[in-house]
């Protein structure tokens, strides 16, 4: 996450400064794909006004208070910021969701011991579970909000079966499955 601040009509302190990160900074518990914090302190006579933009994969959330005190100024537009990134992360789990498919495939659970033995492998249960459409970067995000390794999702523009992982590097990977016909 890379933090911008920028003090028009005055001279901003250390303390101020460092406020300003720490209260944005913040904003990561919330959502951890954000790129850019963009903080612009104005001092308009008795006016402290607070300007933030936040750039997250794609999308742009600003937030705009003013008060007496420059600290409260900020700490009004952090809140403010929460709640639109709050919002936002819900949308992303809501239409995930939406859109399910309907037919659903099964996760088998094989007991680890009953690997390589003669008697072969030994099924503990089966799970139904749920394949989304996502685009790539919607399963990205998805997967990266839920803190998962991997996450297998219906192509949304492909119509195809993809998955998409974390790879060692910390650069993400995407194998697709061909299509036989």
């Amino acid at each position: 996450m890379k933090l911008t601040t920028t003090a028009r009509h005055f001279e901003a302190s250390p303390d101020l400064i460092q406020h300003a990160e720490t209260r944005f900074r913040r904003l990561k518990r919330y959502f951890d794909n954000i790129l850019n914090v963009n903080i612009i302190m104005t001092v308009e006579k008795f006016r402290h006004i607070a300007e933030v933009n936040v750039h997250v994969n794609g999308h742009d959330f600003t937030a705009k208070e003013e008060s007496e005190d420059m600290k409260l100024s900020i700490d009004k537009s952090a809140k403010d910021l929460e709640r639109q990134i709050k919002k936002f992360k819900g949308k992303l789990i809501s239409n995930h969701k939406k859109s399910k498919k309907t037919e659903s495939p099964w996760e088998s659970i094989i007991r680890s011991g009953s690997i390589g033995t003669e008697s072969g492998i030994e099924l503990l249960e089966q799970i139904p579970r749920d394949i989304y459409d996502y685009s790539v970067e919607e399963a990205i995000i998805v997967m990266e909000n839920e803190n998962r390794d991997f996450i297998l999702f219906n192509n949304k523009d492909s119509g195809k079966l993809n998955l998409a992982y974390k790879r060692p590097d910390g650069h993400y990977g995407v194998i697709e499955t061909l299509r036989s016909e």
